[in-house]
């Protein structure tokens, strides 16, 4: 597997190589290096091995156009990934995202393997990115999609888009659910409020995750002034976390907007299960953005949390097919405010909607994506 990360903080990695391992599959994942990450790591059944720092934040010379410190990056940490790979002969080259498929294919055509490219969003639309280096990845992308042996994604809309846009077969849906391994987490038992210094009255919603542009962090915040009582909480780390905080003072709800740093990944979703609600306010930046269905999505609900989130195809299937909570319009500081006070200013409300997600939790854990992981792998004993 190639991803351009450390990989132990990503959880569809670390979850598709436990699964493979633990399927009887030999896994090395080879990622990249920061701080002071070992090089050579054993890792829940798997091995990971590092090379070179992380293509893009490696890059020190902020003079440089991003497109180019981007190609820099890449080139320089795909070399290193190739000359550390290219004597393993693998049965399988796995590319976690579109960064790392041209060196998995590269690896996979020196040895005769097969590649499997794993799509974990349309890469080619993040809002983000500028317009030069979305059209060079997608020029990536169409050279390469139809040189894989298997392509995967996240959910139906991202499969869907890549198979017409680039005429492949349809990819198959590995969705982002979390494991669950020590059953459903217990609400009562949640650690959150007491890191956050609150007793169990206030009504508290979450936002778990990275702290990024265009996740409209900042409406939330806004909107949080709105609503009549709800305090929020953002767990993690990114960016924006200095504009949230002077926004929340500024919006004179400082006492009623909280900041923790994130958590292991193991100890998540009992620290998720303390919040009444849990939110996701995308924007709609670029389509990227518009056909998520990020992992918060499916761990608020296995935590047993119900959900807010932007009106987009996914988090309306899930949220509002399942009965999981409420949509809004993530332009409207209004809908979002009421949204989350048709939960947590209704009692009977929130418990009918609490008894949906306990009921959906169980179909939302990853034992079930992994058997499409796995036989997606047996799959490919059969391709000559």
């Amino acid at each position: 597997m190639f991803v351009t990360n450390t990989v132990t903080l990503d959880t569809r990695v670390v979850k598709e190589a436990g699964s493979l391992a633990r399927a009887g599959h030999e896994v090395v994942v080879l990622g990249a290096a920061e701080g002071d990450e070992p090089r050579e790591q054993d890792f829940e059944g798997f091995r990971i091995v590092r090379v070179g720092p992380d293509p893009v934040r490696g890059i020190a010379a902020a003079w440089l156009p991003t497109p180019l410190r981007w190609a820099l990056g890449l080139l320089r940490w795909g070399w290193g990934a190739f000359r550390a790979a290219r004597g393993w002969r693998p049965d399988a080259c796995h590319a976690h995202d579109l960064p790392t498929l041209p060196v998995a294919w590269a690896v996979a055509r020196l040895g005769g393997a097969r590649v499997v490219y794993d799509a974990h969003e349309l890469f080619t639309e993040i809002g983000r990115l500028g317009a030069p280096v979305r059209l060079g990845f997608r020029l990536l992308e169409w050279l390469l999609i139809g040189r894989a042996d298997r392509v995967m994604t996240v959910n139906e809309s991202i499969a869907g888009e890549l198979a017409r846009r680039y005429s492949v077969p349809r990819p198959a849906v590995v969705m982002n659910c979390p494991r669950a391994e020590a059953g459903l987490p217990d609400r009562a038992n949640s650690p959150l409020r007491a890191r956050l210094g609150l007793g169990p009255e206030p009504p508290l919603v979450l936002f778990q995750g990275m702290f990024m542009p265009g996740r409209g962090l900042e409406h939330l915040v806004r909107a949080i002034a709105r609503t009549k009582r709800a305090h929020l909480a953002f767990m993690g780390w990114g960016p924006l976390l200095p504009e949230l905080q002077a926004l929340a003072r500024a919006a004179g709800i400082a006492d009623r907007v909280h900041f923790t740093a994130g958590v292991p990944l193991r100890d998540l979703l009992a620290f998720t299960a303390g919040a009444d609600v849990g939110a996701i306010p995308y924007r709609a930046v670029g389509l990227n953005n518009y056909l998520t269905s990020p992992n918060k999505l499916f761990e608020y609900a296995v935590a047993g949390v119900p959900v807010v989130g932007s009106r987009f195809p996914e988090l309306v299937k899930v949220i509002e097919g399942r009965g999981l909570g409420r949509t809004f319009d993530p332009e409207s500081e209004a809908e979002i405010a009421a949204a989350i006070d048709a939960l947590v200013e209704d009692p009977a409300e929130l418990a009918r909607v609490r008894r949906n997600v306990a009921a959906a939790a169980p179909e939302l854990t990853w034992d079930a994506q992994e058997k499409v992981l796995v036989d997606l792998y047996r799959s490919l004993e059969g391709v000559a």
